[in-house]
């Protein structure tokens, strides 16, 4: 009698106690495809500035294309606390992982999304390091993941090539991309690690401008000058979201500075594959798309300028959300003097 008595019970806690990849056995990325058997879904898509539009460009315009949902809101949220408090300017790890806990704690809160997609290698790093994300029913994946399995692919496909993985200050002092691809058997003197620092707050300032391009020479020359391989393929990982949109200039660069077979590998574009599974069929004709973009901090005009001119072309909706973002000072909390 007891035992059957606690069967339902256990049952009905199951479904409120959230799981984690381990307890539920699917990994996050089968979570999130598992949305597409869904005709209405809300996705945020969130990064430490705006270089993750790119992404919610992509989902946009793909949703529209395909009609695999009848409505889709896509919310893009901008996760620096404050205009001047970027992630790569924090003190220390600590600091970084608690305050995108409370941006991830904020936005699970205020919009109920169906999945987070962090378009954000230096916020991905962080991922498995926050308390949400390991108590939480929402799956969360990160851009690294991507990242490291294009790069992988690559790497085992051309055994004489280099690649040299291009990031944030964050993202290269964490080393997860190298560390990954090593786990799976590439010769760590086949990846070459390069930070960039300020480019993405430049490349957001002006993509256009000559001094993104002066940046994007010197680091991609100071890269040239580790590699043990001169004259082997080189394949140029733009480990961080903002980079895609002068990933022409980095191909550029690279060839000026004497690399004949340089190949650009751009996790952004990939990202929304998770959501649009092969094989789906198209729901309808004229899906309803939602398309908001918040952020707690200010975003300078210049920043919807340069932004807007590069997204605008693969989505002019979510151009349109950027231009009338939401300034929402309450979408997570922030106190710069805690330590």
């Amino acid at each position: 009698m007891i035992q059957r008595f606690w069967i339902p019970v256990l049952a009905a806690l199951m479904t409120l106690v959230p799981l984690g990849d381990s307890v539920a056995g699917d990994s996050v990325q089968t979570r999130i495809a598992r949305l597409a058997e869904r005709d209405s879904i809300t996705v945020l898509v969130t990064d430490s500035g705006l270089g993750g539009l790119s992404v919610c460009a992509d989902i946009e315009s793909r949703a529209r294309q395909t009609g695999l949902y009848r409505q889709i809101r896509i919310i893009f949220a901008n996760a620096i606390p404050e205009s001047n408090r970027g992630y790569n300017r924090m003190k220390n790890t600590a600091d970084k992982i608690r305050v995108f806990n409370e941006a991830l704690k904020g936005l699970a809160g205020w919009y109920a999304p169906d999945g987070i997609l962090v378009a954000c290698n230096t916020l991905s790093v962080l991922i498995p390091q926050t308390p949400f994300v390991a108590s939480t029913a929402i799956p969360v994946l990160g851009i690294v993941e991507t990242g490291v399995e294009m790069l992988y692919k690559r790497l085992v496909k051309e055994p004489k090539s280099t690649a040299i993985i291009f990031g944030t200050e964050t993202t290269i002092e964490a080393g997860t991309h190298r560390q990954k691809l090593i786990e799976k058997g590439i010769d760590s003197a086949r990846l070459v690690q390069q930070a960039c620092p300020n480019l993405a707050g430049e490349i957001e300032a002006d993509a256009q401008s000559d001094l993104v391009r002066t940046a994007v020479d010197l680091f991609v020359s100071d890269a040239l000058e580790r590699m043990s391989r001169k004259d082997d393929r080189v394949l140029a990982g733009l480990c961080c979201t903002h980079y895609g949109y002068v990933a022409t200039q980095f191909g550029e660069s690279l060839r000026s500075q004497g690399v004949a077979d340089a190949e650009i590998i751009d996790p952004n574009a990939r990202m929304s594959d998770v959501l649009f599974p092969p094989g789906k069929p198209r729901r309808s004709n004229t899906p309803d798309i939602r398309v908001e973009v918040v952020s707690r901090a200010v975003i300078a005009p210049a920043e919807i300028t340069s932004i807007g001119a590069l997204v605008d072309p693969v989505s002019p909706a979510t151009a349109a959300a950027l231009r009338n973002y939401t300034l929402k000072r309450d979408l997570f909390p922030f106190d710069p003097e805690e330590k």
